[in-house]
């Protein structure tokens, strides 16, 4: 029997909304693509590869073709800032863990009865996996997960959310169970969104020759690393909170009523379902994907 699967991220929509997770993950409609998204995983893909050039490729692939002029604008500024980004990231952290992009499914397993889900498995896809003995101080003698982030703010209170961050838990969790060990720490870089603006009499090839200057004479200012850790306790608490979110799932995939957040209707701007939710317009006026994990397009079952 095929089970169906549910990501961190999915999890983490359930928390804020689950009318939104309903909406995006089951009915798997989708609205245009944000700039904050396809930023991150241009920058990602960049990492990765160890290059500019297909992220700005991805990038604009992404977007489509810019019609209006404050479209290629937009397209202009973020491609600086994805390259900015690379470059600075590449020249600051030297060492890359041999397994890059390593997509992972394991079962959801009641932590009460030790009992399987037949309906759903938890996928997902780590950025990097430090093996045994490739981190240079200190060794490691377990795998390391790498998590990479872009963020428009990076300040004390960010780094102390990572004490609790869901996808940090998750992640440990699930490597704990690919690789058969306690898997306990993750590696987290962080990059900061531009801090500066194009001026107004400035070219756009000297606006990016000004950021990239800029990322390359501030990398402090610019990126963080830091180390995250998690307790036996915590993990065995993340398995706990899972299976509680994977039965309000299977709940509603079998016709129970979703519970709407209102607090977060202008999270961010505002939600992408949220005139949907108002009745002002249809679920015509959103895609309907043929897969509501898209992230895990690469993996092979």
């Amino acid at each position: 029997m095929n089970r169906t699967d549910i990501t961190q991220s999915m999890m983490q929509v359930m928390m804020s909304c689950e009318e939104k997770a309903r909406l995006r993950y089951m009915e798997r409609l989708r609205g245009s693509t944000t700039s904050a998204l396809s930023v991150g995983s241009a920058v990602h893909l960049g990492f990765e590869l160890g290059s500019v050039a297909p992220a700005i490729a991805y990038l604009e692939d992404e977007r489509g073709p810019s019609y209006l002029e404050h479209e290629a604008e937009a397209l202009r500024k973020d491609g600086a800032t994805v390259k900015a980004i690379i470059e600075g990231g590449l020249a600051l952290w030297k060492t890359w863990p041999s397994v890059k992009e390593r997509t992972f499914e394991v079962p959801f397993v009641n932590p009460a009865s030790g009992h399987a889900s037949t309906r759903h498995v938890f996928s997902g896809v780590f950025d990097g996996v430090f093996m045994p003995g490739e981190l240079p101080e200190p060794r490691n003698p377990s795998p390391v997960l790498l998590e990479i982030k872009t963020t428009s703010r990076l300040d004390s209170a960010y780094l102390e959310r990572l004490e609790l961050d869901w996808q940090v838990s998750s992640y440990l969790a699930a490597a704990s169970v690919v690789y058969g060990v306690p898997v306990r720490q993750m590696v987290y870089r962080i990059a900061k969104k531009p801090s500066i603006r194009q001026r107004k009499t400035e070219t756009h090839s000297d606006f990016v020759v000004r950021l990239t200057e800029d990322y390359t004479a501030r990398p402090e200012f610019y990126f963080e690393e830091v180390m995250v850790s998690r307790t036996d306790d915590q993990i065995r608490r993340w398995w706990f909170e899972a299976w509680e979110l994977h039965e309000r799932v299977l709940r509603i995939e079998n016709g129970g009523m979703t519970v709407r957040n209102s607090r977060h209707c202008l999270d961010f701007g505002r939600c992408a379902y949220f005139d949907l939710c108002r009745g002002v317009v249809g679920p015509e006026a959103f895609r309907v994907l043929d897969d509501a994990h898209p992230e895990l397009a690469r993996r092979t079952r």
